[in-house]
């Protein structure tokens, strides 16, 4: 009888070990993903970071995509649609509503926006929760005084009262929200690890101005 009951013990131990292993596995918080987030926009040699924004008065999106030494911001507001490219230190300037583009000096332009935006990230201390976006539960990280994803033509706050949350399903960026006193903004946001050419490319049919 007792030779029995030792390996149940055993088994019910292991059991215990293995359900409380399992609970903290998937309860304990993946912190940081933000700034991995922006080690990886400063390390990658190739990606692509893109936002949208839609609501009654403007449909805005902006793609910023980057391969090697070109980088590509492509802007779209209601009718707009604008490239800014930077080749090999050269830049343009795309309009594509008018088919034409002109070139000019790339040393005022900022091609790696992403990364100066976000710079001094790591030193910034943030609070981390979860909220519900169109019935969906996300993880998110907030920062104070983070003024990079403002769409809004106007502002004239201190930058202490803005608020911007970072929304992830896993380790993926899906959503960002702006917070200033009580208005809100929220930007659709998807970061991949390829980009598209023809971001990179200007038709054959546009004219230099």
């Amino acid at each position: 009888m007792k030779k029995n009951i030792v390996p149940k013990v055993i088994f019910l131990v292991l059991a215990i070990i293995l359900i409380i292993s399992i609970v903290y596995v998937f309860t304990k918080e993946k912190k940081n993903r933000t700034l991995m987030m922006y080690d990886k926009i400063c390390n990658q040699n190739i990606y692509t970071f893109s936002i949208i924004e839609e609501n009654s008065d403007i449909n805005y999106s902006l793609t910023i995509a980057k391969k090697d030494n070109y980088t590509s911001i492509d802007a779209k507001s209601n009718e707009e649609h604008t490239t800014t490219l930077v080749k090999d230190d050269i830049a343009y300037y795309i309009m594509h509503n008018e088919k034409s583009y002109y070139l000019y000096d790339s040393n005022g332009i900022d091609a790696d926006i992403l990364i100066s935006d976000l710079s001094g990230l790591g030193s910034k201390k943030y609070t981390s929760g979860h909220e519900k976006i169109n019935g969906k539960d996300y993880y998110y990280e907030e920062y104070d005084g983070i003024t990079a994803f403002i769409m809004w033509s106007n502002y004239s706050e201190d930058e202490s009262v803005i608020k911007t949350r970072f929304y992830f399903d896993g380790d993926n960026i899906n959503y960002i929200k702006t917070t200033i006193d009580s208005e809100e903004e929220i930007l659709k946001v998807e970061f991949l690890n390829d980009v598209n050419e023809s971001l990179f490319e200007i038709p054959d049919n546009y004219a230099e101005l």
